[in-house]
């Protein structure tokens, strides 16, 4: 279990979280571009990355495509993968 903004979550959520923001950061785009990408505005971006802990996964989902990723179930037991 981790720490994020006070609260616990499990380490599966904060990996997710700590991908998320280092594709963002990676891909140099701000929050005003990757919210003109997915059609809001730039400070429900801005709260969406403050309290990611909470994020629907809808728009987890909205925010890996506009940065050209997706999000993918794979079975942990199948070591090909």
């Amino acid at each position: 279990m981790k720490n994020l903004n006070e609260e616990i979550i499990n380490d599966e959520e904060f990996d997710l979280i700590c991908k998320y923001i280092k594709i963002k950061y990676e891909s140099n785009i701000s929050q005003r571009e990757l919210a003109s990408r997915i059609g809001i505005a730039q400070s429900t971006i801005a709260r969406m990355e403050k309290n990611m802990h909470s994020m629907s996964i809808g728009n987890f989902i909205k925010l890996l495509d506009a940065l050209g990723y997706k999000l993918e179930i794979i079975n942990k037991e199948d070591k090909n993968e």
